[in-house]
């Protein structure tokens, strides 16, 4: 449903449009991000498809490995479906012309983004707790770098990389509500605790606004915030889906389960 409304809000209206629009502006190549877009291929600015193939192939065989089928079969599942679904819709839904502006393309959701986001979500499920606080801080530090250098480059607006982490999340919680299964929760103060948490924080916050950064300076906090805002929700998605079986996992808690004729079940 936020998907919908951002969608009918940001592309339908006049106000939205108008309002979107007078943050594009200037050239891709007067952005910081685009020495890594131009001349490192840096993923997925570029080879986007590759991108979502491999992250998904090593979620994979991360989660075969660890015998964790449900997790296997939620990213097999949620990752197609969430990145042909931002495709179909932008297809379908289209942006009609309400105000003059030079980009007039339909761009919401960010293909983009979604592919970063799926990327994540998929690695961070599947991957091992003591692997977690590492790999977490990098890979929502790389989507943050995403969702802001699509904006700042020219190639979508704020509501397009939003709407990619709403569609990506709903995805990813609907498949793995029917394939999944919880054990542990993760707690985020035990993974990164005080000042730990903060500085990754501070550090994810300095790459979406580096990304973000474009001549139209005024523009760079929304951009960077939109980016940060669709981070977050990815991030939240993907530890609401991470689980573990080891009671020993540093950063994670137990879940009750039901008990059966007064008898708990361990």
């Amino acid at each position: 449903m936020g998907f919908l409304a951002l969608y009918g809000a940001s592309n339908q209206t006049v106000f939205g449009q108008t309002a979107e629009n007078s943050l594009l502006g200037g050239y891709q190549d007067q952005t910081l991000i685009y020495v890594l877009y131009h001349y490192l291929d840096f993923p997925p600015f570029a080879h986007g498809e590759e991108t979502a193939v491999v992250g998904v192939a090593i979620a994979a065989l991360i989660a075969v490995r660890r015998r964790r089928w449900r997790d296997m079969a939620t990213v097999v599942v949620a990752a197609p479906v969430a990145i042909y679904a931002t495709h179909v819709f932008k297809n379908v839904a289209g942006r009609p012309r309400l105000v003059i502006s030079r980009d007039v393309d339909p761009s919401f959701p960010s293909g983009h983004f979604a592919v970063a986001a799926v990327v994540t979500v998929a690695l961070l499920i599947v991957v091992p707790s003591v692997w977690l606080k590492w790999c977490a801080p990098l890979l929502l530090g790389w989507t943050a770098m995403i969702g802001a250098g699509v904006q700042s480059m020219g190639w979508h607006r704020p509501s397009d990389v939003v709407g990619s982490a709403l569609l990506v999340a709903a995805v990813f919680l609907v498949v793995g509500s029917l394939l999944s299964k919880s054990i542990k929760r993760v707690v985020v103060g035990q993974l990164w605790p005080g000042l730990v948490g903060l500085t990754i924080a501070l550090v994810i916050v300095a790459l979406a606004v580096a990304s973000a950064w474009k001549p139209k300076t005024w523009a760079v906090p929304y951009l960077a915030i939109s980016a940060l805002i669709a981070t977050a929700l990815i991030g939240w998605v993907a530890l609401r889906l991470c689980r573990t079986t080891d009671p020993t996992s540093v950063g994670t808690r137990s879940v009750e389960q039901p008990a059966v004729s007064g008898i708990p079940l361990s």
